[in-house]
């Protein structure tokens, strides 16, 4: 990573590895960056929502900033987009290195606006581990 700083709250981000997937957690806001790609392979991961240790509230919160934020990786400004599904999520993308930005609590609730929907995502809710 070019820069070690977060593009919210400017605090210090860390690697973080899971399942052989390495991205950057601010150890501030622990909002979470993900380069190219990575958030599609880790959404599909079971458990990787771990990933996400900060606050949703904090997060919620960091989604009201002004002005521009640039990419931790190649300092271009970064677009701000919304994904609309279960949950409402705020996130923003880079239009050059096409990384992604997500606060505290975003990618848990990204993870689940990828879940099964209807009668087949009710099943599979039901007859997860750890369920019963």
């Amino acid at each position: 990573m070019n820069s070690t700083v977060c593009p919210k709250c400017r605090g210090r981000l860390e690697p973080v590895v899971w399942a052989g997937i390495e991205v950057d957690r601010c150890l501030g806001c622990k909002g979470i960056w993900f380069d190219s790609l990575e958030a599609e392979q880790l959404k599909t991961i079971q458990g990787s929502e771990g990933l996400d240790i900060g606050d949703q509230e904090i997060g919620s919160q960091l989604d009201n900033i002004t002005g521009d934020i640039q990419c931790p990786r190649c300092h271009t400004k970064m677009t701000r987009l919304v994904d609309i599904d279960q949950y409402c999520i705020w996130y923003e993308v880079c239009p050059k290195c096409q990384g992604v930005w997500l606060d505290a609590g975003e990618f848990t609730q990204f993870k689940d606006n990828f879940k099964p929907k209807g009668f087949l995502g009710r099943i599979s809710q039901v007859f997860r581990p750890g369920s019963h």
